[in-house]
């Protein structure tokens, strides 16, 4: 009898184990569809940090930690500073489906919103915020986009003096940010989950972007720019950049991080 208990007890206990360990794992194998996964699950190879104070792969309070296949940002000790930051691709990505999970954690560093983000197409001299376009992580701004640090889009706007995603796709407005500067477009609707893991995905077609939200299409823009270095005045197309995981005083963790090649559309 005390024999059975135990093996009972311990067939509980390793089957609880392996529940608890699948909550952390990947709902689909990497190589199903053509995915390819952009953590190896060991260490940060193919990625760099670079933190506010700390610059360039200097992070000595751990802002960035890879536990159980998952990247935990900003679990800092106690009395830490919540450094702004970001892991970074070491490589440059164009015509691909970016595909990300999150998760909130409790830690933050105001009571206000938590917030992070998933930041496409960066490029230039790493800074608080490089070039790029973002896809806002921010309970209940989740798809929002941010046209950062020069960047320019064109983007569908219910009005000027309403900037939110207009599904109609009507007409198209210019946004362009300044150097140092960051533009925003609301996203047409909020699918988050604050307690649970959520799905993001950016769709990266050329010089065109789509966000989507647990699987919600919430903001689109095309004709996506950069300022030319040889003449800054002029904008050229932006088709390609580093992919980046952003700290921003929030306590987060990201799961499944992954990119599959698309076709890119033809334009007439």
């Amino acid at each position: 009898m005390r024999k059975s208990l135990v093996l009972s007890f311990a067939v509980c206990a390793i089957g609880a184990a392996l529940l608890l360990g699948s909550a952390w794992q990947p709902r689909s194998t990497a190589a199903d569809e053509g995915w390819i996964p952009l953590f190896n699950g060991k260490n940060f190879d193919g990625w760099y940090s670079y933190t506010e104070n700390g610059g360039k792969n200097n992070d000595p309070t751990h802002v960035f930690k890879l536990e159980n296949n998952a990247v935990h940002i900003l679990d800092v000790p106690a009395g830490a500073k919540f450094e702004n930051g970001y892991l970074s691709t070491v490589k440059d990505y164009s015509n691909v489906r970016i595909h990300a999970e999150y998760k909130w954690g409790t830690k933050r560093a105001t009571e206000g919103k938590r917030n992070s983000g998933l930041l496409y197409l960066a490029g230039g001299a790493d800074a608080i915020y490089p070039r790029s376009i973002e896809c806002q992580i921010e309970e209940s701004d989740v798809g929002d986009m941010w046209i950062v640090n020069g960047t320019q889009v064109t983007g569908f706007l219910i009005s000027p003096t309403f900037q939110m995603f207009d599904d109609d796709r009507n007409v198209g407005t210019t946004i362009r940010s300044s150097p140092g500067e960051s533009l925003r477009i609301l996203k047409s609707g909020d699918f988050e989950d604050r307690n649970a893991w959520n799905t993001v995905e950016i769709i990266l077609d050329g010089d065109t972007t789509t966000h989507i939200v647990n699987g919600r299409i919430v903001n689109y823009a095309r004709d996506i720019k950069k300022p030319d270095p040889e003449n800054p005045a002029h904008m050229i197309p932006l088709t390609s950049g580093h992919i980046l995981l952003e700290a921003e005083g929030s306590e987060i963790w990201f799961r499944d991080v992954k990119v599959k090649s698309i076709e890119p559309t033809k334009k007439p």
